[in-house]
């Protein structure tokens, strides 16, 4: 990450200094959603599947631990690395800020924030879909997921001005089966220091940690079920 935005300092090097500042901070943000979405796809969809295979899952189940406990475990070790990094790259992004602009945008926070509540929202996908699934299926899902999640605000617009359209049943469905992810991008508002509607940020902390706590819960459920014999 620091070596892709010392390269992007070189390359915006002759812009003005608006526009030096605007394409750092945008790379910065999209880093930080395309690193989490790559723990998501690599690493939490294999979390249980992998203990599974190599039986390792079976030394756990097999001493007083409720399988529930295991699910949370998992959960909080991959927060925890998310949290860690996208820390390292923020400093990272907030350093090279200052050495542009001559000052920190304390305001990209907010940004940063809600793209770190995104990633653990799809990690939780992964993660429930992986007590059910092969890794393979489990990253196409999740992505599918993501993918959705981020066209979900466009789809709503689309069936709003075509009402007409016959294939809106099943595009409406698919906007409330998915994620609302557009609700934690406010990239462009931090970036170009807009105001954002009232407690938008509010509603989407509530909307992240309501989905979440609702995706670990079916997850520990179908995993308290399954069979390891």
């Amino acid at each position: 990450f620091a070596v892709g935005m010392v390269g992007v300092t070189l390359i915006v090097s002759n812009w003005s200094l608006d526009q030096q500042a605007k394409i750092l901070k945008d790379f910065g943000l999209a880093a930080v959603s395309i690193f989490g979405l790559l723990i998501a796809l690599f690493i939490g969809v294999r979390t249980i599947y992998q203990e599974i295979e190599k039986r390792t899952i079976y030394m756990l189940v097999s001493k007083p631990i409720r399988r529930w406990k295991i699910i949370l475990g998992k959960y909080s070790g991959l927060a925890a690395t998310i949290l860690v990094n996208v820390a390292a790259i923020t400093a990272c992004l907030l350093l090279v800020d200052y050495y542009v602009e001559g000052s920190v945008d304390w305001g990209l926070l907010p940004g940063v924030g809600l793209i770190v509540l995104e990633i653990l929202l799809i990690i939780a996908f992964a993660i429930f879909f992986s007590t059910f699934t092969s890794p393979l299926l489990s990253a196409i899902l999740t992505l599918t997921v993501y993918v959705l999640g981020h066209l979900a605000p466009s789809i709503k617009i689309y069936t709003q001005l075509r009402p007409e359209e016959s294939m809106n049943g099943l595009l409406l469905a698919i906007y409330h089966l998915v994620p609302n992810l557009g609700n934690f991008d406010i990239k462009t508002a931090v970036v170009d220091h807009l105001r954002l509607p009232p407690h938008t940020i509010e509603f989407a902390v509530l909307y992240g940690l309501a989905y979440i706590s609702v995706l670990l819960i079916g997850t520990c459920l179908v995993f308290e079920r399954k069979d390891l014999k």
